[in-house]
């Protein structure tokens, strides 16, 4: 499924950490908690009630592996904090009651986010009071400057960004909240509705390639299947060719993405163009030379334009949304 790494490269994580803002001080609080109510109710009764409402809390706590080391979280999690990661939890039906502006922004999770707040980040004061005062009871980040100030508020699972596959991040985070089954039926889902239909898209493809086009404000972006954007599912899993520029190096290599001038354009670019914009950028520079209409594929209509703030993220539901587009992209050249 979503099988690649989980990286931001320098350009793009100038983007990404200002929507994040974006951390083992967690496990320490939520043990405080424990240790407190035990002293509290050990104080005040040794009835065999409040004993047993003190097992009560202890069993709703675990002991979870995070990057930061073990941290102490609640077994359900009722209040939950994230400042990345938001289609994760959606995916198996769990609303955080906070997310960043970041992950709100996407156009697939639009109709599955009614009532999570938006995380106030005109600054690292105003996030910190804003998430203090929801009191959560877990904390999900990907920004490991801000772990030790949310673990002051609540158990933090810090999530490093780059060490698993969006595949894995999915089943973890599943796992934080209980529902790795829910997790595992969503994956095997997906992986199937993508294997379904591999050999009908690389019949209409053929030994024709395909190509990611990005721009930027003055900037070409390539990309292969490391760097989202659907790669994953295009190089990946139906394992279609890009260009032997972008495959040697974005596809087969390790490379995350390109930055080309205009007039290497050809070299880059496929048969079929998956290409998006960056929000409020002129793209004149591309889309009005005679370079790019001199293209086969803009001229014969084989261009398929995304929006760039929803084809960004890596989540489960995004993949989704991807895979029903890029299906119906290329049923369109069916014979053709």
């Amino acid at each position: 499924m979503m099988n690649l790494t989980r990286k931001l490269a320098p350009a793009f994580a100038v983007v990404a950490a200002v929507s994040l803002l974006a951390g083992c001080a967690a496990q320490g609080t939520g043990k405080d908690k424990v240790d407190t109510e035990n002293e509290s109710t050990s104080q005040n009764a040794k009835s065999p009630e409040n004993q047993s409402s003190t097992s009560a809390v202890k069993e709703r706590m675990r002991i979870v592996e995070t990057d930061k080391g073990e941290v102490e979280i609640p077994e359900n999690p009722r209040t939950i904090v994230s400042d990345y990661y938001l289609g994760e939890f959606l995916a198996v039906d769990v609303k955080p009651a906070i997310a960043s502006p970041y992950s709100l922004s996407n156009p697939f999770l639009s109709d599955k986010v009614d009532g999570i707040k938006e995380m106030d980040i005109t600054s690292a004061e105003t996030s910190l009071e804003m998430i203090a005062a929801q009191e959560p009871d877990l904390i999900v980040t990907i920004t490991e400057a801000d772990y030790e100030k949310y673990s002051e508020i609540a158990p933090t699972v810090y999530i490093q960004d780059g060490k698993r596959s969006d595949e894995d991040v999915f089943r973890y985070i599943a796992d934080l909240v209980g529902k790795r089954e829910e997790a595992e039926a969503y994956i095997a889902d997906f992986n199937q509705r993508v294997m379904s239909v591999k050999d009908e898209i690389r019949g209409i493809v053929g030994d024709r390639t395909v190509s990611i086009v990005e721009v930027w404000p003055q900037q070409i972006y390539t990309m292969g299947s490391h760097f989202a954007r659907g790669g994953s599912i295009l190089y990946d899993m139906w394992e279609l060719k890009a260009p032997e520029a972008v495959q040697t190096h974005m596809v087969d290599g390790d490379t995350q993405y390109q930055v080309v001038s205009l007039e290497a354009l050809p070299e880059y670019t496929g048969d079929f163009i998956f290409y998006g914009v960056l929000a409020d950028t002129d793209s004149s520079f591309v889309e009005e030379s005679q370079l790019w209409n001199s293209l086969d594929a803009v001229k014969e209509g084989r261009v398929l334009p995304y929006e760039q703030v929803s084809f960004m993220h890596r989540d489960p539901i995004t993949y989704s949304a991807q895979l029903n587009i890029f299906i119906d992209f290329f049923r369109g050249f069916e014979g053709k």
